[in-house]
């Protein structure tokens, strides 16, 4: 699984990545997470703002926060913690 989340290091960013990298342990999944500024890969997603967050190619959140409810529930639908 590929998790990109794109950001500019703002206080949601940060407060994102740390619920995508506790969801990513607690669901026990093998990811490949990357936090990213580039713009030129942005706008190949179509993203014109952030935080965005893609997984797997799949725009999944852009410009609101995640709860690590939220992330589990998009990388494993059927474990997601209470």
């Amino acid at each position: 699984m590929k998790i990109i989340l794109f950001g500019t290091g703002c206080d949601l960013c940060r407060e994102i990545a740390k619920n995508i990298e506790t969801a990513i342990a607690l669901c026990g999944i093998e990811a490949d997470f990357e936090k990213t500024s580039d713009l030129s890969r942005m706008l190949g997603y179509g993203i014109k703002s952030t935080p965005s967050v893609v997984i797997d190619d799949q725009i999944v959140s852009v410009s609101s926060a995640l709860s690590i409810e939220d992330i589990c529930s998009v990388i494993n639908p059927s474990d997601t913690p209470e």
